[in-house]
Formats: C-alpha cells, sequence, structure tokens
C-alpha cells in the first residue's frame, strides 16, 4: 500500500452495497480520479501511431490512484517506443491487444472511479491504426472484458459481480452466458480471461468470492464460452481473509499461450511492510480441474517474498511473464515488470499497471 492505494486485486470491483464494508479495501485503486462524464463511438482522436509494433501495453503514468488519470500506453520491452495514447481526460483500465495485434480493448470510467459504489463504466475499443475509439456497451456497468483466442468475440463482466456476457468484437450479440447463484460459495464472478490451445479448445476463466465454514477467499472456476462444462480450477489456497482486509485467494488470472499453466495474484497473509494490506504472490498451477493436493508453485517466495505481485500475463512464445510488481523496499521501481517461470529474475520496465503482451511480437 502507498497511503490509500491498494495495489494488487484490481478486478475484484464492488460487490453488492451491504459488501461494501468489507469488500471496498480491495477496489480502491483509483482513488483520486474526478468525476467526469463522456460518450464514445467511432471518434477519431489525436493519437500517435506507433512506428513499429510494439510488444506490450499497459495504462499509466504511475499506478493507479497516485495520478490524476490513466491513460493506454504501448511500449517495447526496454521501454523504447513508447507511446501514450492521449484519449482524453477520462481513466483507462486493463487493456488488452486483440489477437491480431490492431486493437486495444479495455474499460473506460465516464462517470466516478473504481471503487466508487456505482461509476458508470464501459467497454471500448481503440484502433492503433486509425487511433479511433468505439464504445461496445451502454450498460454503464460493463468491466473486464477479454478477447476469445480467434477474436471473434469478446467477454465481459458486471462491475457488481453479477454476470457473464459475451459480445462480438462491434459491439452487436450481448448475451449472458453465466452467473453466480448467490450460495454462499458462489458470491460474485470477476476477473475473465478467455483462453484456449491450439486444438481450439478454450475456457473463460474467473474468480469466485466464497465463504465456507465461516471462511472468506477466492477461487479460480472455469466454464465453456456456451456456459456450460463449468469447473472449479482452485480452492483459493488455506488462508482465510480477516476482517476489514481484500479477500484472500486467487485473483488476476492469466493463461499460458499453450493453455496449460495458470499464473494468478494469490492474496496470502498481511503485507510485511504493512499489516493493514494483503501480501499477493505470484502463482503458477495446471489448468486442469482442482483436486485436493493439487500442485501449486508460488514463483514469489524464493527472491521476492515481501513484495506484492499482481495482473499476470504468460508471453507469446511461454516464456516469460509480465507482472505489476511492488516491493516496500524498491519504491523507485513499482510497476510494470518482466519476470521468467521461474520468478529468479525481475526486469522493471515501466511505472504503469495492468500490462498486456501484444500476440503478434516476440518477447
Amino acid at each position: 500500500m502507498i497511503g490509500d492505494l491498494y495495489l494488487v486485486s484490481p478486478s475484484l470491483p464492488a460487490l453488492r452495497q451491504k459488501k461494501q464494508a468489507r469488500i471496498l479495501p480491495l477496489m480502491l485503486l483509483l482513488a483520486l480520479f474526478a468525476l467526469i462524464a463522456c460518450g464514445g463511438g467511432g471518434s477519431p482522436l489525436p493519437a500517435p501511431v506507433p512506428a513499429a509494433k510494439p510488444q506490450i501495453a499497459y495504462t499509466g503514468p504511475g499506478v493507479p490512484g497516485q495520478v490524476a488519470v490513466q491513460e493506454l500506453y504501448t511500449a517495447n520491452l526496454d521501454g523504447s517506443n513508447t507511446v501514450e495514447i492521449k484519449q482524453d481526460t477520462l481513466n483507462k483500465f486493463l487493456s488488452h491487444f486483440s489477437p491480431d495485434g490492431t486493437r486495444l480493448l479495455y474499460t473506460k470510467f465516464l462517470a466516478g472511479k473504481f471503487g466508487d459504489v456505482a461509476p458508470t463504466c464501459d467497454i471500448f475499443i481503440y484502433n492503433l491504426a486509425t487511433s479511433t475509439e468505439t464504445r461496445l456497451t451502454t450498460t454503464g456497468t460493463a468491466i473486464m472484458a477479454t478477447w476469445s483466442p480467434d477474436g471473434q468475440h469478446i467477454a465481459f463482466g458486471t462491475y457488481d459481480g453479477t454476470g457473464l456476457y459475451i459480445m462480438n468484437p462491434d459491439g452487436t450479440g450481448q448475451h449472458l452466458v453465466g452467473q453466480p447463484t448467490g450460495a454462499i460459495d458462489d458470491l460474485v464472478w470477476h476477473d475473465f480471461a478467455w483462453a484456449g490451445d491450439k486444438s481450439g479448445d478454450n475456457w473463460i476463466y474467473f474468480v469466485v468470492e466464497q465463504t465456507t465454514n465461516s471462511c472468506l477467499k477466492v477461487r479460480l472456476d472455469k466454464i465453456r464460452p456456451d456456459g456450460t462444462s463449468r469447473t472449479q480450477v482452485t480452492d483459493g489456497g488455506p488462508h482465510c481473509t480477516p476482517p476489514n482486509m481484500e479477500p484472500y485467494g486467487d485473483a488476476d488470472p492469466g493463461v499460458s499461450a499453450d493453455g496449460q499453466t495458470v499464473y494468478s495474484s494469490r492474496g496470502l497473509s498481511p503485507l510485511p511492510a504493512d499489516h493493514t494490506q494483503t501480501l499477493r504472490h505470484l502463482y503458477a498451477y495446471s489448468s486442469a480441474a482442482y483436486t485436493p493436493g493439487k500442485v501449486e508453485n508460488d514463483l514469489s517466495i524464493a527472491t521476492k517474498p515481501d513484495c506484492t505481485v499482481g495482473v499476470p500475463k504468460g508471453s507469446p512464445d511461454g516464456t516469460q511473464i509480465l507482472v505489476f510488481l511492488f516491493c516496500p523496499s524498491d519504491m523507485q521501481h513499482v510497476g510494470v515488470t518482466l519476470t521468467n517461470l521461474a520468478g529468479s529474475s525481475w526486469t522493471f520496465i515501466a511505472t504503469g499497471f495492468g500490462p498486456d503482451w501484444n500476440p503478434t511480437t516476440q518477447p
């Protein structure tokens, strides 16, 4: 935590209003943003076009909550070819390259901010070649969009975690895929990631808030795009969330290029440097169904045990992982960071958040 900034698990926003006192600390990533209203839809915007294909995208500058507005950025892994996509004065959240690398998909807050009880947010696409932005949803509650592996569809959720939807890339065909039952072990859904393997076998991964045996935590499930075959992938780990802390367990799933490994931000305990905040490590485990004793690898424990890691994304070639890294002992390098599959090497890239890979480039 930096002041009132909760650094990780940005993708578990406000649940139901009665839960705000318990869950809201998880969502205070963008505490300083102004309340601004804006429209959308296919308008040209004064943004430079990168001279070459960028390798990554993220929001910035800085870390959410420390700056007035977070815009979209593209860059290379070494920080070169950095381009700020100047759109407006509204906050952008968790951008994702399309599978062909030509467009960015993201959430925009049109009024309020992430962490408010009822902000206005919708899904937008930005075309890198034409510098145009298109608004895809108009519900005012859409958030956390993710591309299908073939780029033909987009999945997204709701700010209060009450449903998973799919639409076409132009915003048409919006329909409900699934929703939580409201049972104590299936309260809300967030953090959607659509992934598949070369055979065309694909799943939508999401985190589920659960309270079982008086133990609050979040686990990971997956479901087919047609709403069938829901499968539990993790149990969220052994740790129960203390009162007034952001939920322990899995958040921000990122799936490897071959669909076999899931990376997550696993909430474990209080942050050593500030016991009011949650320590989150980078975890890796099989994308297969959960069974008791399933192998889970803590990639932070050897080299970054006292650091918080969030929003992991595996590289297109399967050799590296992009993350958001916050180490209280190294405040000069808080932001987008590159690590290897063992978590033994960490390279700072930029003071941004929510990094994503361009699938058409190589690390």
